[in-house]
């Protein structure tokens, strides 16, 4: 025997006893797997919707200009929510400090103590700027955003969100901005991460927002080996000034020189939020799903050994779409959240994927003999597609690979999430489709067979019938009774 044939031979044996599982106990199999999605849909509870997210769009910063609110005529460049002043302008400075030399006697809490103390010098010299030419003179106060109050779900968090003045984040918030605090402080780390939420968290923080980079980059750990702390100071402006901007770069690159300093001062990048999905959003992807229904549904018309036409196709679609959410939540969990523009291609990306294998599933279950148990159709369905569907799964893979080690960080995304989706796919239809599809055999076992004794009732009531009638007429017998057959 080959190494092929052995090969195929155990993954037979296995499809086959997993298709006994299923048969054979079926409501824990369902719960078992409603249970894998819930959970696997936990992280969804914060992501925002397909389309949702944020939208960029950049332009450069020497030749801008407040947009105007009437649509511009280079439509096919500049999105049409382009419109009008922003509002808010966003200026970050970003800080990457090390303590260097190394020494020995130095303990893990001093590789963040020191370079986190340089920020309040730092947030001196930004409020303290003033920049004067024959305009007039600016500064940091004339243009920032003035915040007057916090949102009420803000509210615990007074103590390091600015309540009043300029808005103007950095970790020194942490400790109110004030330098007496911070070195009074004998335990950095717990100061942070106190304001952190419990569990598993899918969305920013208020670590995120004060260091002004994700979580896992600010080096703000025991963990950390490189000994380098990243954060930023995040000013928010009402309106740009593009000369005291340049005033603020040209004074912070004099007074803190560095040969990696790489700022990016020719580009602006435009961020729209959007408030809510549309309607009209939603209509290609609820018709697709609509057409996957249908389509089920009409191929298992054709399908006589099948009790809910209506019923498999739901499933087919509830497959599908769990497969989706498990695999948005599963990379969102893995911080594999989708980024591309235009996200709404992964619920098609789904459907493709998903409807591979649930016909031909169920034309093989209902394809073995009717006189074999239910849960050895469903073993025997299973084994005999087996080699099909590992092969299939196998070179799709292995095409996903490829992609992926084309090196492009866009299509390594789109691979990622893909066999994520394949993945949640074939558990799916392996414990929830299967599992569905032997409850419907078995439901139409019992039909038969009940058919079957209907149809032996009625003959045997139908002689009993002919012979009263015929006793009757011929006999006079005014009553007759009979036992039938159980």
């Amino acid at each position: 025997m080959t190494l092929r044939e052995q090969l195929r031979e155990k993954i037979s044996a296995a499809f086959y006893r997993h298709g006994l599982l299923c048969a054979s106990y079926p409501v824990p199999i369902i719960l078992f797997t409603s249970a894998s999605i819930l959970t696997c849909c936990y992280p969804l509870l914060r992501l925002p919707l397909p389309g949702t997210g944020p939208v960029e769009f950049t332009t450069g910063v020497r030749d801008y200009s407040v947009p105007s609110h009437e649509p511009q005529g280079d439509l096919g460049e500049r999105p049409d929510w382009y419109r009008g002043p922003p509002v808010a302008y966003i200026q970050q400075v970003l800080v990457k400090a090390a303590v260097s030399p190394w020494d020995s006697s130095l303990v893990p809490v001093d590789m963040f103590r020191s370079p986190l103390g340089r920020v309040f010098g730092l947030l001196e010299e930004i409020r303290n700027h003033v920049h004067s030419d024959s305009s007039g003179i600016r500064s940091l106060e004339t243009l920032c955003l003035q915040v007057t109050d916090l949102f009420p779900g803000l509210r615990r968090m007074q103590s390091v969100l600015p309540e009043h003045g300029c808005l103007l984040v950095s970790p020194g918030n942490y400790w109110q901005n004030q330098r007496e605090l911070f070195d009074s402080d004998s335990d950095l780390l717990k100061t942070i991460q106190k304001h952190e939420p419990k569990g598993l968290h899918t969305s920013a923080t208020l670590r995120d927002l004060l260091f002004g980079v994700p979580g896992k980059y600010t080096g703000v750990s025991h963990y950390n080996r490189k000994r380098v702390v990243t954060y930023t100071i995040t000013v928010v402006l009402s309106s740009y000034d593009a000369r005291f901007m340049g005033s603020l770069r040209a004074r912070l690159k004099h007074l803190h020189p560095s040969a990696n300093c790489s700022l990016r001062e020719d580009h602006m990048v435009h961020v729209h939020f959007k408030e809510e999905i549309g309607i009209a959003e939603l209509i290609p992807l609820v018709t697709t799903y609509i057409i996957l229904f249908a389509y089920i549904y009409f191929s298992t018309r054709k399908i006589d050994m099948v009790k809910s036409k209506w019923g498999l196709a739901l499933a087919a679609v509830v497959t599908v779409l769990s497969s989706l959410l498990m695999s948005v939540g599963l990379c969102t969990l893995f911080g594999l959240t989708p980024t591309l523009n235009g996200g709404e291609i992964f619920p098609y990306l789904v459907v493709v994927i998903g409807l591979e294998n649930v016909l031909v599933l169920t034309k093989s279950v209902v394809s073995t003999p009717v006189d074999l148990e239910v849960k050895l159709r469903i073993a025997q369905g299973l084994s005999n597609e087996s080699w099909s569907i590992m092969k299939n799964m196998a070179t799709e893979l292995c095409i996903i690979l490829i992609g992926y080690f084309t090196l492009v960080p866009a299509i390594q995304e789109f691979c990622l999430f893909a066999v994520v989706g394949l993945v949640s796919d074939f558990f799916l239809q392996m414990f929830f489709f299967t599992t569905v599809l032997s409850i419907d055999i078995r439901r139409m076992e019992v039909r038969s067979h009940l058919y079957t004794h209907s149809n032996r009732c009625f003959q045997v009531i139908n002689v009993f019938t002919v012979t009263s009638l015929m006793l009757f007429f011929f006999f006079k017998v005014p009553y007759v009774s009979c036992c039938l057959p159980q």
